[in-house]
């Protein structure tokens, strides 16, 4: 496995978007996801993909957030999948193996409008995504979300939700400390064995989505890293680190996050370095 970092770790910070970039490879990432500005020009772009090749940062997602998918209002959920599509766009630029897909929550307390007409909602829209994105040579992983209404947000819908969708390349995105809040125990993870796409690690205290760095709460990320291992996974692993308590030690808390789980990968023997990857050549 690699371990990665998603460059929104430093929203609201001072850090500026593109010394983030340089930021997270100086620590001692592995692989970045990128979370893009719609207003970045192409010059903006192509110098994320300058930044990152000088560096030896390959880009693996793609990230963003459209609850517009699931809207009541059909040109409303058209804004959002042309979004995610010039997302997309930017992400066969730069290279990146897939798109990450948040879907928000169901309206009202699942009151008022039928869940099943904003479920279908979310599957016309991805389904549409993923073929979009097949044409661009990229993966669909859709995030395990930790909150009681959300559209996926536990290994039941998670399932449900792919084969509803029934592309190949609609995928799961594993969020271990979604996982943790959620309550769901490691060995559920077999469950999406084959069908797993990209996966996101954070800590937290079992109660609220904190994002903390690993070691901070009480998440068993060994346990689910361990069964990862198991079912074959061994891809990126990222660090998701948004919107930090303490926004002036933003750079002490990405290193406490980079230090504490690549010291776990370690400990497993999960993590896949450069010159692993060249000595089994």
């Amino acid at each position: 496995m690699k371990l990665g970092c998603i460059n929104s770790a430093w929203f609201g910070s001072k850090v500026e978007y593109f010394e983030g970039i340089q930021k997270i490879k100086d620590i001692g990432f592995d692989t970045i996801d990128i979370f893009p500005k719609m207003d970045f020009k192409s010059y903006d772009i192509k110098k994320i993909k300058q930044l990152c090749e000088k560096n030896n940062l390959p880009i693996i997602s793609m990230t963003s957030a459209y609850p517009e998918l699931i809207s009541m209002e059909a040109h409303v959920r058209r804004f959002a999948i042309d979004c995610y599509k010039q997302i997309l766009d930017m992400g066969v630029f730069l290279d990146a193996k897939n798109l990450l897909v948040c879907f928000g929550e169901y309206i009202w307390e699942k009151n008022v409008i039928d869940p099943e007409v904003q479920w279908a909602y979310a599957v016309e829209a991805v389904q549409e995504l993923s073929d979009y994105a097949e044409k661009c040579g990229m993966d669909i992983v859709v995030e395990l979300e930790p909150f009681k209404y959300s559209v996926v947000n536990d290994i039941d819908t998670m399932e449900r939700f792919l084969n509803d969708v029934n592309r190949k390349n609609c995928l799961a995105n594993v969020d271990l400390g979604h996982m943790h809040v959620q309550n769901i125990p490691a060995n559920e993870i077999k469950r999406l064995t084959g069908r797993i796409g990209h996966v996101h690690i954070s800590d937290n205290d079992g109660t609220v989505h904190n994002d903390w760095p690993t070691g901070q709460g009480n998440a068993d990320l060994e346990g689910y890293l361990k069964v990862l291992h198991e079912v074959g996974y061994d891809g990126v692993v990222s660090c998701e680190l948004e919107f930090s308590p303490n926004p002036d030690g933003i750079v002490e808390w990405v290193t406490e996050a980079y230090q504490e789980t690549a010291e776990l990968m370690n400990k497993l023997n999960l993590r896949k370095l450069e010159k692993d990857s060249v000595s089994s050549k």
